[in-house]
């Protein structure tokens, strides 16, 4: 359907997974069989369907947070809790509609996984579409997401919000320079 976000792999719910009140996902031994694996899908499977809520429902009360500065982006540089990633997910939202996430490969390791992708949107303001590679990275204790690291293409991030002076990807990059 025109419009709707969607993955080019398979469906990220998961039937299995009862909530319990608060909507987050469950804890104990169930939960660490293929927990960063599913915590990666219910987290894209939130943000592309715009529920910035329920991905702050993802997340451990204590949260180790990184994502690719981008100069003038209108999220929060600091993420330490789930109501602030909530208002980086409402912040990254409410600059971008997102009407697509590819996904590419998936590598987990217990607790840790890495998701590489591509993020189709319309620019709210200008209503331009765009796409941007990224990199996520996760981190899963007691089936909360506890450390989250998001690396993007910040130059492509950067123009389609018309900000400037992008920085490398990486803050430890070799000799401060950008890559390429």
């Amino acid at each position: 359907m025109p419009g709707r976000p969607t993955r080019d792999t398979t469906e990220v719910t998961d039937a299995r997974d009862p909530r319990d009140v608060t909507g987050r996902p469950p804890t104990g031994p169930a939960a660490v069989v293929g927990g960063a694996t599913a915590a990666v899908e219910r987290l894209v499977a939130r943000w592309a369907a715009a529920d910035a809520a329920g991905a702050g429902r993802l997340f451990a009360d204590r949260v180790r947070w990184w994502a690719a500065p981008v100069p003038g982006a209108p999220w929060p540089d600091v993420v330490r809790s789930p109501r602030e990633v909530e208002a980086f997910f409402l912040a990254f939202l409410g600059a971008f509609e997102l009407t697509r996430v590819t996904t590419g490969r998936l590598v987990a390791a217990g607790s840790d996984a890495v998701l590489t992708g591509r993020l189709h949107a319309r620019v709210h303001v200008s209503g331009e579409s765009r796409s941007f590679h990224f990199a996520l990275a996760v981190s899963v204790r007691g089936g909360l997401i506890s450390d989250f690291r998001w690396y993007s293409d910040t130059l492509e991030v950067a123009r389609a919000l018309g900000t400037a002076g992008v920085p490398p990807v990486s803050p430890n990059w070799p000799h401060g320079s950008v890559p390429g």
